[in-house]
């Protein structure tokens, strides 16, 4: 355990602080981690790959933050009477305009970035998108399928 803590504390660390832009905040998520991980290890699981795990484990911890972050500055309560999927579809645009800057290095095509950014930055409608950029409402759905696969396979996998 003490070996996992010192290989990779400063890297959530650093993840987290990225996540959140506030040091105290930053600490608490670590510390947040840490101890799933711990909880996670006394279970006595047999895992394959550590490094995964703790990694989804940190991820699982800032989405959780991020949702009551949601919460918080919406002052909206996710019950059964909300839209179903709303949640989820706010805590998605919140991932994706944290990782907005690191669009170019993930290998999208020209025309999945620009949707992409459309989408989840300028916060226009498939139907807008497509006005934009002359293309057809399923062709901009296709290219933000790509987009989010393609994220996927880099951040969550």
């Amino acid at each position: 355990m003490d070996k996992i803590y010192d290989e990779y504390y400063y890297k959530i660390y650093n993840w987290t602080l990225k996540k959140t832009n506030n040091k105290e905040d930053a600490e608490d998520l670590t510390n947040s981690v840490f101890l799933s991980i711990f909880e996670y290890f006394n279970k006595n699981i047999n895992v394959e790959k550590i490094e995964n795990l703790i990694w989804k484990i940190a991820y699982n911890s800032w989405c959780t933050k991020a949702k009551k972050y949601i919460k918080e500055k919406t002052n909206v309560t996710f019950d059964e009477n909300c839209e179903k999927g709303y949640e989820t579809e706010m805590l998605d645009k919140i991932i994706y305009k944290e990782i907005i800057n690191d669009l170019g290095k993930i290998g999208l095509t020209k025309r999945e970035e620009e949707s992409f950014r459309l989408y989840y930055i300028n916060d226009l409608s498939i139907k807008e998108i497509s006005i934009k950029l002359n293309a057809k409402d399923a062709n901009i759905k296709f290219y933000l399928y790509c987009a989010r696969n393609k994220i996927k396979e880099r951040y969550y996998e």
